[in-house]
């Protein structure tokens, strides 16, 4: 099942869970995103805590507006991930996609960062966290109003 959650409010959608972290969305930027995708069920409450400290470690190490943070979490159902030759091995893996520009330090304190806030959120061990970094040009970023965020000033 999929849930947007707005500010608390919450929406179904489909077949994964999925939730927008403590925002409206708005008009502006939608950079950084991060996708989460875990192997194991975890509570509500580890969901919740996940995307929010997601969302802090993002804004803390790379200087993001909460405005612009969009988190999404995707459960895998079981026999759907495999590690070291093994099914359904817990694991929490990140994929931030952003608008290039970010310093060499700053994705580092992400990594970190977002490694961190999955081992608080769910108990996970920092050894079967990964994170994807992936800038983005920003002639291929789509923005609120359908322009590029080179177009819009970025």
């Amino acid at each position: 099942m999929t849930f947007w959650a707005l500010r608390g409010e919450a929406c179904q959608f489909g077949i994964t869970t999925a939730i927008m972290a403590r925002h409206h969305l708005i008009q502006g930027l939608f950079m950084p995103f991060i996708t989460i995708s875990a192997t194991q069920s975890f509570s509500q409450e580890q969901k919740k805590a996940l995307l929010h400290k997601a969302s802090d470690a993002v804004i803390e190490a790379v200087g993001a507006s909460l405005k612009s943070v969009r988190v999404m979490l995707h459960e895998l159902p079981g026999g759907h991930y495999l590690a070291e030759g093994k099914l359904d091995t817990p694991a929490i893996n990140f994929r931030v996609d952003m608008i290039e520009g970010r310093t060499e330090q700053q994705k580092a304190a992400l990594i970190a960062g977002l490694s961190k806030s999955a081992h608080e959120a769910t108990g996970i061990s920092e050894d079967d966290v990964r994170v994807w970094l992936i800038d983005m040009p920003t002639t291929n970023v789509g923005m609120a109003g359908g322009i590029t965020a080179r177009q819009a000033g970025r």
